[in-house]
């Protein structure tokens, strides 16, 4: 019996010891999974922190979409666009370190970004630290046609790739007039990009009659006589406008807005009894000496006279002078005079008397696009393509079409015996999204002080003819004697700004240094 228990003891113990090696193993292999499991958690984290943004580049903010989470710039080096995509975990800083956010990148900012190339994903964005800017400077030479602008005591380069942005919308540079406020991003001494702080829009007289010839005060910002058919470019925001007539004392409020045209109703200013008339001149050859009464007159715009009879004298070189009398009577006279050129007699025979010669006078002509109103310096100069005499200098030139958005484009004509030929963009249908703005370019009716829905009046039989020859037009811009059918073809030209014989390169936009 007790060799039957020992027996049993000596069976149990080795029994026990293969339990005890097959839960240990079972554990340790358990412990190697755990291990190996958590190996590879930990590798899968390592890969995913790789950073897949291994792209750099100095670029232009063009825009920056938050509904789609996307941002477009331009690759300076590349100059070319691209569209990134960028989420929560992109990382935006300005050029000292502190965080910003996408909605303060503005249009024109320079900027160093890292990106996935191939994945179209932004990483990070940092405000240059190379770049400079300067902002909302109302006062510059800019010359985009010989590369070059003066800001402050300072010169710049602007390269042929600048950048120019009406909000945060890409322009022309030649869309920038003078009355424009912009601020400025380069790098070095060379402007990268443009943004438009501060636009411009226009302002229409409709039934002006009560003020031709007497002079409107648009705020600080115009000040000029008041012709038929004007279109004035103002800077954008809101105007006291003062009108200065024999007999008119009249201020309207006015609000411009940046690529829209205001219309001013003047309906209700009530015309005195006449003591005078208005008075337009037609004098050819263009330009001539005019005296009224023995004093000399400038006929570029209306003149008021008073009611009664009147002298003209009118002279030219190599011409006959030649006076007249004219009446009048309190209502809208036109005086036309045609001088006749010197003869003399030798032998019988009529030659034309020898004399210097004289300097020809020298035409712009606006060639497209076709069926447009042509107006420079807020003047109507007639319906596209129209010839008008050449005066030397920065010109802004504004171009409307009834159902299309108003454009002006600054132009520096030079002081030389060529003729000239401009031939413009297109104008972008109103409803069309193609816009600077990126609004539609409605039209506001001010009547008072009220706006009202816009009523074109008939402009038929208003302005200088379509294609003028240099010695007819005078710039006697909106006679209403002049035919001037305004028909609203829509055959439009060809884009560019060309000159006969002469390619124009871009266009001046002058205005006075600032010390920024």
């Amino acid at each position: 019996m007790m060799m039957n228990r020992n027996n049993i003891q000596k069976l149990i113990k080795p029994v026990l010891c293969g339990l005890c090696l097959i839960l240990t193993g079972c554990s340790a292999a358990s412990l190697a999974h755990e291990s190996t499991f958590a190996s590879s958690y930990e590798n899968e984290e390592e890969e995913e922190a790789v950073n897949i943004y291994t792209s750099d580049a100095t670029v232009i903010i063009e825009g920056t979409n938050e509904e789609d989470q996307t941002i477009t710039v331009r690759l300076v080096n590349r100059n070319e666009s691209r569209t990134l995509s960028y989420s929560g975990a992109t990382l935006i800083w300005d050029k000292y370190g502190s965080a910003i956010t996408m909605a303060q990148l503005k249009a024109g900012t320079i900027a160093d970004i890292s990106y996935n190339d191939e994945l179209e994903k932004v990483g990070s964005i940092s405000l240059s630290k190379d770049a400079w800017s300067y902002e909302e400077v109302d006062r510059y030479i800019l010359d985009a046609g010989n590369g070059s602008a003066a800001i402050g005591d300072e010169m710049y380069s602007i390269g042929g790739n600048v950048m120019v942005f009406s909000d945060g919308k890409s322009i022309d540079t030649s869309q920038i007039i003078r009355h424009d406020v912009l601020t400025f991003y380069g790098m070095d001494y060379n402007i990268m990009s443009i943004a438009v702080d501060k636009g411009h829009g226009y302002l229409k007289l409709e039934n002006e009659d009560a003020v031709l010839g007497g002079w409107i005060e648009i705020g600080q910002a115009v000040i000029s006589q008041i012709a038929p058919d004007m279109l004035f470019t103002v800077p954008e925001g809101s105007y006291t406008v003062r009108f200065n007539a024999d007999g008119v004392d009249e201020t309207r409020e006015v609000t411009i807005e940046r690529n829209k045209e205001t219309v001013l109703n003047l309906e209700d200013i009530e015309i005195p009894e006449p003591k005078d008339g208005i008075v337009t001149f037609e004098i050819t050859p263009t330009p001539s000496a005019v005296y009224v009464d023995d004093t000399k007159v400038e006929t570029k715009y209306p003149l008021r006279l008073p009611i009664g009879l009147h002298q003209v004298t009118a002279e030219a070189s190599g011409y006959e002078t030649l006076s007249q009398y004219f009446q009048v009577e309190g209502k809208n006279t036109t005086v036309k005079m045609n001088l006749v050129e010197k003869v003399s007699t030798v032998s019988g025979n009529s030659v034309t008397e020898n004399k210097e010669e004289e300097k020809k006078t020298s035409t712009v002509t606006i060639d497209t696009p076709n069926g447009v109103e042509v107006y420079q310096d807020n003047l109507y100069m007639g319906i596209a393509p129209v010839t008008y005499d050449k005066t030397p200098g920065e010109h802004t030139i504004t171009l409307r079409k009834t159902g299309y958005i108003t454009r002006s484009y600054s132009i520096n004509i030079a002081d030389d015996d060529e003729d000239v030929t401009y031939s413009f963009p297109d104008l972008d249908p109103e409803n069309s999204d193609n816009t600077v703005s990126g609004n539609n370019a409605d039209k506001n009716t001010v009547s008072g002080n009220k706006l009202n829905e816009d009523k074109k009046k008939n402009e038929n039989n208003q302005g200088s003819t379509g294609n003028q020859s240099s010695s007819n037009n005078e710039n006697n811009t909106g006679n209403s004697n002049n035919t001037d059918n305004r028909d609203d073809t829509d055959n439009q030209g060809n884009n560019g700004n060309t000159v006969s014989g002469n390619t124009v390169s871009g266009n001046v936009l002058d205005g006075d240094s600032k010390n920024v």
